[in-house]
């Protein structure tokens, strides 16, 4: 008897694994990403700079329908963020009315594409500065197959370890599964922070500076999809 129940164990065990093996995303998760310029800078006088993100996920036919239901975007160590000195504009705000957002609140821009069903939707990708110094407010939209306004609340925090900051993206249910039972894979997310200033009294502060650059600057992601798996990926720019 105790034999048959320690081979019963054993069969769940081994079937446990494959079941994991088969939900796992095959799809190789891909990222580029860079800082303009990577010199100049210095601990005292850090220069202003552009930041490039672009997670993205060239061929998904090797899996089942997916969706990310969660990125971390992972920055260097010598980048400084100020954006507590700037402009905001809330999620609120820019949900009902980007244009009613203060100018100088819009930091950045870019496109993305989901694809579900077959079809391919292109979305393009508005990003502001939000409240507190430690939020960005992602405007993304789509015209076509489905009409898409959602807007993305991403949180910016200091790290330790091998990066510097961290912006943690959570995937609203919306654009997960724009239509019922159905996942939208985000395959392309190309975004560019620009290079902005603002002045404060007699001192010019960047949204985003670095600090110097010794050999290279490191980026990472991490993706987290609907079926509890996750990838992560680690990059380095050169300087």
């Amino acid at each position: 008897m105790r034999r048959i129940a320690v081979l019963s164990l054993l069969v769940l065990a081994v079937s446990a694994v494959f079941a994991s093996s088969a939900m796992a995303i095959n799809s190789p998760q891909k990222l580029e990403a860079s800082a303009t310029p990577t010199a100049g800078g210095t601990k005292k006088k850090p220069v202003g700079v552009s930041l490039h993100i672009r997670p993205f996920i060239p061929d998904i036919s090797a899996d089942l329908p997916f969706a990310t239901t969660k990125a971390l975007v992972y920055f260097p160590k010598e980048l400084v963020i100020n954006a507590r000195y700037f402009k905001y504009c809330t999620r609120a705000k820019v949900q009902k009315n980007e244009k009613k957002c203060p100018p100088a609140s819009k930091i950045g821009s870019g496109i993305a594409a989901g694809l579900a069903l077959g079809l391919t939707e292109n979305l393009t990708v508005d990003v502001f500065n939000g409240p507190g110094g430690n939020k960005v407010e992602l405007l993304v939209k789509g015209a076509s197959p489905l009409v898409i306004r959602e807007v993305i609340e991403a949180k910016l925090q200091k790290v330790k370890g091998t990066y510097g900051w961290r912006l943690t993206v959570p995937i609203p249910t919306g654009l997960q599964t724009p239509v019922d039972g159905v996942y939208a894979t985000l395959t392309d997310f190309d975004v560019t922070l620009d290079k902005k200033t603002v002045k404060k009294g007699k001192k010019t502060y960047a949204w985003a500076a670095l600090t110097g650059c010794t050999g290279s600057l490191k980026f990472g992601y991490q993706g987290q999809y609907t079926d509890g798996t996750k990838q992560d990926v680690a990059i380095e720019q050169a300087c």
